[in-house]
């Protein structure tokens, strides 16, 4: 196929091309934050990114492993790799070869996949792949005509854990019901659990329940189910599971959530809960089953950063609180702290003044840092600030101004409470930042800020009027995407420079 095409548009709205090779081939930096690609490339690449929408009706190979996508048609791909997303619909009737794990597939149609990988969906039911050889170790699923699938065993957490309202933390049983549809009829003399709470990089666990019993729980179980029954039909039963932390004897949940290290406390938005059921039978082999649920962690952004302490998980007054509202006064405060920062830090910024060519305020409240970096012509990286000579030379942990300080915790502060209190923050976190930002590049441009600059020795740090002088560059940037980040004081910019034009616009004279 000739003129290969690849169009994007990134988490900022921007629309670009990106290039494909002569064979077909586009490859999508993880750079660039896009998040939807239309191509009609034959092999199509797009790791590590915020993709959630792709077309491409011509690909053969697509690799789109760890993105955002929630469904997925491709028509004519032999090899999909869609691993790590949030897909509840794959359509590809001609993939041989599909590596769909850790989505939330509840069915998978492959006419003609003979090798499947699919754990991590747990609401996975059907499977129908009549050409199917191999499939990841699906323990979970018996065989039927064509390779239709089914799950013998399935668990429910009928505990209500919501973030938000963390009275049900307090609990101090896990309320489960069990589903059996197996393969063949069977005698269950022993229902035994294996219960652990971790965080999602595993960096602790907690065993709430284990074979070796220390806590009589098993016993409870076994006072709650007649043992031993037969299973002849589908059934299900339900029952109330005792909790122990097996390090310290804790009963109530959220006390054990408490003793977890405090970097998981504060950074790790929620944990997971393995529930493993074992099924054990004299005269059969044991049926073994795991469920893995995912919880909020109740303490997430309630971090008081002037404090450095903890608040107790309660109701969030703050939820009903738009976005706009909450950042209100944010370009005030950051301007007022800017004034005393600069003032107290006269004779620093007078030293270096006469060279300064641009200044980075490097206000990130998802890295928990705030400082102002300033660049001077000897500075050969124009955007990368942690490279120039004067990089955080006003740092809010070692600065002289107090309320630089205060403005830093309080915005970090702010930022965590967004953060725990949206059930989407992942899908909405461009747009937050977008709006943190713009409020950040406002008070930066503002002409008493600019003033203390040139008090300071800047002369010609240039004032935000209709026309801009760019003498000095003003830099709010979230990150770095390639040699020329998107700053958000030239969007600020932007629109005061247009304004004026707009007025003197009138559409109805042409």
């Amino acid at each position: 196929m000739e003129n290969y095409y690849a169009k994007v548009v990134d988490i900022f709205e921007r629309q670009f091309d990106v290039p494909v090779t002569e064979d077909g081939t586009v490859q999508i930096s993880s750079a660039l934050k896009i998040k939807a690609l239309e191509t009609n490339a034959l092999k199509v690449f797009c790791r590590n990114n915020e993709l959630r929408t792709l077309i491409a009706p011509n690909a053969i190979s697509v690799g789109c492993n760890k993105n955002k996508l929630t469904s997925l048609h491709l028509e004519n791909a032999e090899s999909v790799h869609c691993g790590e997303n949030k897909i509840t619909e794959l359509y590809a009737p001609k993939a041989t070869v599909v590596k769909c794990y850790i989505n939330q597939l509840t069915e998978l149609r492959l006419d003609s996949a003979v090798e499947i990988e699919c754990y991590g969906n747990n609401d996975l039911r059907v499977i129908y792949a009549p050409n199917l050889r191999k499939i990841d170790k699906f323990e979970n699923l018996v065989q039927t005509e064509n390779f239709a699938s089914r799950k013998e065993i399935d668990i429910t957490l009928k505990n209500h854990f919501d973030r938000r309202n963390p009275e049900g933390y307090t609990t101090e049983t896990f309320d489960l019901e069990i589903a059996l549809d197996l393969d063949k009829p069977r005698t269950i003399d022993t229902v035994k659990f294996v219960i652990s709470i971790y965080d999602p990089a595993v960096q602790f666990e907690v065993f709430l329940m284990e074979l070796k019993d220390q806590f009589g729980q098993q016993d409870s179980i076994a006072k709650q189910i007649e043992l031993p029954f037969e299973v002849v039909k589908p059934m299900h039963f339900a029952f109330s599971v005792p909790i122990r932390s097996y390090n310290t004897g804790t009963k109530n949940l959220l006390d054990i959530i408490r003793e977890a290290p405090e970097s998981e406390r504060l950074y790790e938005r929620e944990f997971h809960i393995d529930v493993t059921c074992y099924l054990e039978s004299q005269n059969t082999q044991d049926k073994i089953f795991t469920r893995t649920f995912v919880i909020d962690n109740p303490f997430y952004g309630r971090y008081q950063w002037e404090s450095d302490t903890f608040t107790e998980p309660a109701t969030i007054a703050q939820d009903e609180k738009y976005l706009p509202e909450a950042l209100a006064n944010v370009s005030d405060d950051l301007e007022d702290a800017l004034l005393e920062l600069f003032g107290l830090h006269n004779d620093e910024i007078a030293e270096i003044a006469e060279f300064v060519d641009g200044i980075s305020y490097d206000i990130l409240p998802h890295e928990r840092y705030a400082a102002i970096s300033f660049r001077t012509a000897e500075d050969e990286e124009k955007y990368s600030p942690a490279d120039w000579e004067n990089y955080s030379l006003l740092e809010y942990r070692n600065c002289k101004s107090e309320k630089f300080k205060v403005f830093s915790k309080r915005l970090f502060q702010l930022f965590f409470e967004i953060q725990s209190s949206s059930d989407d923050f992942e899908d909405i976190e461009a747009r937050i930042n977008d709006l943190l930002l713009t409020a950040i590049a406002k008070a930066v441009l503002r002409p008493s800020v600019v003033e203390k600059l040139r008090d300071c020795g800047i002369s010609n740090a240039p004032i935000l009027t209709d026309t801009f002088d760019k003498t000095v560059e003003y830099i709010v940037s979230v990150s770095e995407y390639g040699e020329d980040p998107f700053n958000y004081c030239e969007s600020v910019i932007s629109d005061t420079e247009t304004k004026p034009t707009d007025k003197r616009i009138r559409l109805d004279k042409f």
